[in-house]
């Protein structure tokens, strides 16, 4: 149930662009993927291809026997070889999410990212870019002023280059997020005026530049008044891209999002093409209350 509620606030405001992009077959075998969000001790499974198609987490695990080899990267690092455990639930109240220990471990401030060492994930780079770039910076400035808010506080804290549909072109995810009460890596549970998260794709069609939303969110401007809460001003939601790899290999890289509100998270796989704009998977995990 959280998870698919960070599934609509994330995606909600998902716009469809036109284009093309080619799609090889699927490879056989099977191709398990797990997440590990900055500062978790131990990665999270999402689910996994087979026969190209997608498999859920409950239909990953009975496959899942330990001493899996993966390749770990962090967006636009370079692959680490780690072996994989036994899944094992995280108990109520997220007994559907499951953990699963690599060797040799590692805790980090990024987003990590592990598939199947047998997959060829990353077919094309992924570049991290400087977060300082003066032209992408004015891009979410544009975009907050276009949603309300009057002077922005711009803080690109993401920006990321990579071909992911294969057609020559490279799209750019630029991720932009402030909150004054903010914990780590979770937003407060009321945003202030001037809060926002925000991820966005620039991706090129026929020589014209358009501009996706992959996740968002913005604060009420209207000022928090003492007896304001979660029942009368809208839940803080982030949102951040946490990988991107080509997780099913048809040579089309799939996008990695991460949504968080004040007590829980959410990671959820996403297929994204000019023609059809971001489409869900049913790759999926989190924990919240």
């Amino acid at each position: 149930m959280m998870r698919s509620f960070l599934r609509t606030l994330l995606l909600g405001g998902a716009l469809v662009a036109t284009g093309a992009g080619g799609q090889a077959a699927a490879p056989s075998g099977f191709f398990p993927v797990l997440v590990q969000a900055p500062r978790d001790d131990t990665p999270q499974l999402l689910g996994a291809a087979a026969g190209g198609r997608w498999r859920t987490v409950a239909g990953t695990l009975p496959s899942l026997k330990g001493k899996e080899k993966y390749l770990r990267r962090s967006l636009g690092g370079p692959a680490v070889a780690v072996v994989g455990g036994r899944p094992a639930s995280f108990g109520e109240p997220c007994a559907d999410a499951y953990a699963v220990p690599v060797n040799p471990a590692r805790t980090s401030g990024q987003f990590q990212l592990f598939t199947a060492a047998a997959l060829n994930a990353r077919p094309r780079p992924v570049t991290a870019l400087p977060v300082g770039n003066e032209t992408y910076r004015q891009i979410v400035r544009t975009e907050l002023l276009r949603r309300g808010l009057k002077n922005p506080n711009v803080q690109v804290v993401g920006l990321t280059r990579s071909d992911l549909d294969g057609d020559g072109t490279q799209e750019v995810i630029i991720e932009a997020t402030s909150y004054a009460g903010r914990e780590g890596i979770f937003p407060p549970p009321i945003g202030q005026p001037g809060d926002y998260s925000i991820v966005l794709l620039r991706h090129v069609v026929r020589g014209q530049v358009l501009t996706v939303t992959l996740g968002a969110d913005v604060a009420p401007q209207t000022p928090v008044k003492a007896d304001d809460s979660m029942e009368t001003r809208p839940l803080a939601t982030l949102s951040r891209l946490a990988g991107i790899a080509d997780l099913n290999g048809d040579g089309r890289m799939e996008l990695i999002l991460y949504g968080a509100y004040y007590e829980g998270s959410s990671h959820t796989v996403n297929e994204w093409t000019p023609a059809r704009g971001l489409t869900a998977t049913p790759l999926e995990t989190g924990c919240g209350v």
